[in-house]
């Protein structure tokens, strides 16, 4: 019998890697945005990188939805499934 893996065993992990995703990020966009002086394009840079990690936002919530909210049709061994893009390892069994 294989182990269970429960959710609430990632749940310390995520709150840990969103928060460290946050920081890195800020800080990246502040490194590159200081190239020029507090100005329009410093605000530009900026706020396109934000709208850059948004839309990164969005898109994976799109394409990682239904394992989250439960998988109807083929399983993703199946290449006409919508999930068989999403198995990126062999191990990966939904």
């Amino acid at each position: 019998m294989g182990r269970v893996l429960y959710f609430h065993h990632y749940f310390p992990a995520m709150l840990f890697s969103s928060m460290l995703t946050g920081i890195t990020w800020d800080t990246l966009l502040k490194f590159f945005a200081g190239f020029w002086t507090p100005s329009a394009t410093a605000r530009k840079v900026y706020g396109a990188g934000f709208l850059a990690l948004v839309l990164l936002i969005i898109y994976s919530f799109y394409l990682f939805h239904p394992l989250s909210y439960g998988i109807v049709g083929p399983m993703a061994s199946d290449p006409s499934s919508p999930m068989a893009g999403l198995r990126w390892m062999d191990s990966w069994e939904f």
